[in-house]
């Protein structure tokens, strides 16, 4: 299966002499297969949120991998390109033509194969949730559009021609993590690589009757060793490079707004805020399924449906799933796509919720000794 080089065709990179040591490559991969489908699913929704961005010069690929029932296949997927241009690519192989929308370029391309590729500038944002859908609106034709999931922004990217014979999706997607820097810009080494976050939430068909029958995550490639993957009982899978969830010893969380930390409140189960004291009631343990564990590794912290933050037995679920978001300082929970906050402008026994990912100060937290 080819994972993740269709960027190169993007960047038209020229391997040459170099000092640098490693390419990187793809690194997490999600494979998921579907309830059978005779002649294919005419739709597909993928949604993402990247919850530590690269930076500059990232050169990293969150890309959604399909093919078609009687033909080729194809991506479609956010990147941080070179500097600090973003942008959503879409590209399928053995295609024939396509329709770009405004401010959209589509191009062939003949290397590893070849096909049509189309991409445009995109800002997404670290911590947003964007919906990428592929589908075939006409036969012989498949289009591209994303949306932001908090403002309902819809843009359509460009339709791609293939031959009507192909049919619809077949009952396999992967999912996959990759750095793409090559030539001049290699890696010195898989420690070099830009850390970075995401989660790719589970995926839908039908437009949205239809779930993956399973979802499984792995690591792979040159830099293996720096790659982590998890999926949780709902299907939302969690892919991160040079980001690790465990801390080597217990912590307690600060919020950097007020100064206390989060507490269990006199030993309940009742998240909240109080003076640090390093106790029973506050220390913290990760994994790196980025579940936040207390009470000798029993208990973990999770988001609860009315948006309070308690602790419950851990499991596998997306709520019991906290990603530390750097730049921001916030901790954002998986099942609710939203950060760790605080009630009672951060006061002393205040409890604890989730929230709107804002950025202030009120979701500011770290880790202490």
């Amino acid at each position: 299966m080819r994972y993740a080089k269709i960027v190169l065709l993007l960047l038209c990179l020229t391997l040459h002499g170099t000092a640098a040591a490693v390419v990187a490559g793809g690194m997490v991969a999600i494979d998921r297969t579907w309830p059978s489908k005779p002649g294919g699913y005419l739709d597909m929704d993928f949604s993402i949120a990247i919850t530590q961005e690269p930076g500059y010069n990232g050169r990293t690929y969150w890309a959604h991998q399909f093919a078609l029932k009687n033909g080729d296949g194809g991506y479609v997927g956010l990147q941080q390109r070179s500097n600090a241009d973003k942008a959503l690519n879409f590209s399928i192989w053995q295609a024939t033509g396509w329709v770009a929308e405004s401010g959209t370029l589509c191009s062939h391309f003949s290397h590893e194969g070849s096909g049509v590729q189309c991409w445009v500038a995109y800002p997404w944002v670290q911590g947003k949730k964007y919906k990428i859908r592929i589908v075939s609106e006409v036969a012989g034709s498949w289009s591209a559009y994303i949306t932001d999931v908090a403002t309902g922004a819809r843009r359509k990217v460009a339709s791609i021609q293939v031959p009507q014979a192909w049919g619809g999706l077949n009952e396999k997607t992967v999912e996959f993590l990759e750095n793409f820097a090559q030539g001049a810009d290699q890696l010195e080494s898989c420690a070099a690589a830009p850390a970075t976050s995401a989660v790719f939430f589970r995926p839908s068909a039908e437009n949205g009757a239809v779930a993956p029958s399973t979802s499984t995550s792995k690591t792979y490639g040159n830099c293996e060793s720096i790659a982590r993957a998890s999926c949780t009982a709902e299907q939302d899978c969690i892919a991160a490079d040079n980001k690790f969830g465990t801390l080597g010893s217990p912590k307690v969380l600060l919020n950097s707004y007020s100064g206390y930390c989060l507490d269990t409140l006199a030993g309940g189960t009742q998240a909240g805020l109080w003076n640090c004291a390093s106790n029973n009631n506050q220390l913290i343990e990760r994994d790196d399924g980025f579940r936040m564990m207390m009470r000798s590794r029993s208990q973990c912290l999770q988001a609860e449906s009315d948006g309070s933050v308690r602790l419950a037995a851990c499991g596998n679920g997306s709520a019991q799933r906290w990603i530390p978001m750097p730049g921001s300082d916030g901790l954002y929970n998986v099942a609710s796509g939203t950060c760790l906050d605080p009630l009672n402008n951060a006061a002393q026994g205040a409890y604890l919720r989730v929230y709107t990912c804002l950025g202030n100060g009120y979701q500011k937290w770290r880790l202490n000794p």
